[in-house]
């Protein structure tokens, strides 16, 4: 994973919530029937927007695993505003290496908004850790790149741009893939008279990930692959 977010962690934090309200009613169907004796993997879990959301829909035990100090810092403190820090367990430690401090057996698993940092070995690591240790009948939730936006051109795609009002600034953040493998990205603050008064440039390694990609890793895995949901995929453990 990357350390980025040491710099960009504000920023993350003003954009992430509508990417999880997508994602609500999918966890609630998933997860919602796992109950105390259950535990749920929260893979990168960054700030814990995601561990908060599955303690809302399931009664799990949920375990979160994040390699950024920064990023943990905030999931600690949004756990107790949230009266679940004693239902998360958070543990440092990145894929792969991280994998091994993990239950063995889990009965639900979320990686989202983070597939893309893991170049090829460790991704594979990670996905073969999913199919080994989902319990079966049990499913994980990944987001994925939609087919249509996997391939970045040579020259890279055109620029995304997301705005915020937070008190009196505005946040900026202006995105794009800059060819295969690589994502660039500025973080602006901007004051009322439009001036930027804070801009930090950010470059960070991003491989597009399909459903289709997961499904052909995991091919001689009892697992089913499908994609409910534009940019989400969901494995399945076959029963046994």
């Amino acid at each position: 994973m990357d350390a980025s977010y040491d710099i960009t962690a504000e920023f993350h934090e003003v954009f992430m919530p509508p990417a999880w309200d997508r994602l609500r009613d999918p966890l609630s169907a998933i997860f919602g029937d796992i109950g105390p004796d259950g535990v749920i993997v929260d893979i990168g879990a960054g700030s814990g927007l995601g561990s908060v959301l599955l303690a809302e829909v399931s009664e799990a035990e949920i375990v979160a695993l994040e390699p950024n100090t920064t990023m943990r810092s905030m999931m600690v403190a949004r756990l107790d505003t949230a009266g679940v820090l004693e239902r998360v367990t958070v543990l440092p430690g990145a894929v792969p290496d991280g994998l091994e401090g993990l239950p063995d057996r889990v009965d639900g698993v979320i990686a989202t908004h983070m597939l893309g940092h893991l170049a090829g070995a460790a991704r594979m690591s990670l996905l073969e850790w999913i199919a080994n240790s989902l319990a079966p009948g049990r499913t994980a939730l990944l987001t994925v790149t939609p087919e249509a936006a996997a391939e970045a051109p040579a020259g890279g795609t055109e620029p995304v741009v997301q705005e915020r009002a937070v008190g009196r600034f505005v946040y900026r953040v202006t995105s794009r893939m800059a060819g295969p493998g690589l994502m660039e990205g500025v973080f602006e603050v901007i004051d009322q008279q439009q001036e930027v008064i804070r801009s930090v440039p950010d470059t960070t390694s991003w491989e597009a990930v399909t459903a289709d990609d997961v499904s052909a890793s995991l091919a001689s895995h009892p697992v089913e692959v499908t994609e409910p949901l534009d940019g989400v995929a969901l494995i399945s453990k076959l029963s046994e």
